[in-house]
């Protein structure tokens, strides 16, 4: 799973970028505050292409929109059986091979086996959509 670097809050137009992670202590070694939307913009675009990850980017630049996201366990025989939605970033902290946060339930363990973003997943009325493969770790030591 991807980490966060920032988590943008704040109330009315200030905007208060606060570090989560050590990655962009370099950068700003302190929280961060901006009193207009486009000074907050241009500061996240650019960490944004330095390789930063903003929880809370919608807050500050409407096109980072959070988007549906669809939730599939996905059979042997390749059907899919719907397990739940929620909303997200469309940059995900997700990747391929992650267990879902929860932990196991029933003695199975859900992973992420593919990711699927762009037509499909907006076929299926989602803006990704997480195939999952349920392994058992009942007998897990």
């Amino acid at each position: 799973m991807k980490k966060m670097d920032y988590v943008i809050g704040g109330a009315g137009a200030t905007r208060t970028f606060t570090l989560v992670s050590d990655r962009p202590t370099k950068r700003t070694p302190q929280p961060v505050s901006f009193d207009d939307a486009v000074s907050a913009r241009k500061f996240l675009k650019a960490a944004q292409v330095e390789g930063f990850r903003f929880s809370g980017a919608e807050l500050v630049d409407p096109e980072q929109r959070l988007v549906k996201n669809g939730y599939f366990v996905k059979a042997d025989s390749g059907q899919l059986t719907p397990a739940g939605q929620d909303w997200g970033p469309l940059d995900t902290v997700y990747e391929v091979g992650d267990a879902m946060l929860g932990g196991p339930r029933n003695g199975k363990e859900a992973v992420i086996e593919e990711i699927i973003k762009g037509d499909f997943a907006k076929k299926m009325g989602f803006g990704i959509v997480f195939l999952l493969r349920e392994r058992d770790v009942s007998n897990a030591n």
